[in-house]
């Protein structure tokens, strides 16, 4: 099964990221705004928020999380995916002003699933 990116079309660091996956061939890329998507996110997520996931087979990775996981998984690199948790509360946050898509916003992590619960991220273990 390949990973899952779900990104905001209305997002240019989101969707930046998502073309730099899609051409990897590694992952598959969905809109949050796609019925795939939204039915992913509500069997996960009572409240799935507004933010970028990476979806695995056992797991799921949100905001800075998502972004650090996808980039040891592209680049297999612990470092810049160090890099990219540090980068990205910073970019989402400059990238959501410019773009006018205010509301990003984390799930709400269940405790008895929730693996890391951060204010700008975390992972879960999928139902």
């Amino acid at each position: 099964m390949k990973s899952t990116v779900i990104y905001d079309e209305g997002c240019p660091y989101c969707v930046s990221i998502a073309k730099i996956v899609d051409i990897s061939k590694r992952f598959e890329i969905i809109s949050y705004d796609s019925e795939e998507a939204k039915k992913i996110l509500e069997q996960e997520f009572e409240d799935p928020g507004f933010t970028f996931y990476l979806v695995e087979e056992d797991k799921i990775y949100f905001g800075d999380k998502a972004a650090q996981r996808i980039a040891e998984k592209l680049y297999r690199s612990k470092i810049l995916g160090k890099t990219f948790l540090k980068l990205y509360p910073y970019l989402s946050k400059l990238f959501s002003v410019l773009s006018r898509r205010e509301g990003i916003r984390q799930p709400i992590c269940d405790e008895e699933r929730c693996v890391v619960n951060k204010e700008n991220g975390g992972v879960i273990k999928r139902n």
